[in-house]
């Protein structure tokens, strides 16, 4: 169950370099880092920021980012029809609020179009975000593991 929320929830997307910088603070910032599980490149933020066919979006609190997202609706290792969500993180202590749902669903509104047919996001296989995954109707497709052996499941979501 969600807690309620005090305020209603504005999603923003990065539209200025200085958005992108916060938003790689925030991806790098130390508990968010050991969740993902590796270092966020500004470069990768950077290419995002300036490619129609990529968004950041972020949520702010009082001046300070609660959470983020990058998707991507084209690249060489996605098909055709496939946006892949690459990053999606929280602050811990604003968990529970929706916030994550509601930047996954500007994701998948942003995929849609752009024509998309389907949004996928990689997820550690013992993660505990595997559950928020499927409570918003993302399906295991397959699993995999990365070149380090991590076993992830490749989650999916017909739009």
């Amino acid at each position: 169950m969600k807690k309620p929320t005090s305020e209603p929830i504005t999603i923003k997307h990065a539209t200025e370099e200085e958005d992108v910088t916060r938003i790689n603070e925030f991806f790098n910032s130390k508990v968010i880092k050991q969740e993902l599980h590796r270092f966020t490149y500004r470069t990768t933020l950077s290419r995002a920021f300036s490619r129609d066919d990529r968004r950041l979006f972020y949520v702010e609190d009082n001046e300070s980012l609660v959470g983020a997202l990058m998707v991507w609706c084209e690249s060489r290792v996605l098909d055709d029809d496939e946006a892949q969500i690459r990053l999606v993180a929280v602050s811990p202590d604003r968990r529970e609020e929706g916030i994550a749902a509601r930047l996954c669903e500007n994701a998948e509104e942003f995929a849609t179009y752009h024509g998309q047919e389907r949004v996928s996001a990689d997820v550690a296989c013992d993660s505990p975000a595997v559950n928020f995954w499927t409570s918003i109707e993302y399906d295991i497709e397959y699993e995999w593991q990365t070149d380090g052996g991590r076993e992830m499941y490749r989650m999916m979501k017909a739009l």
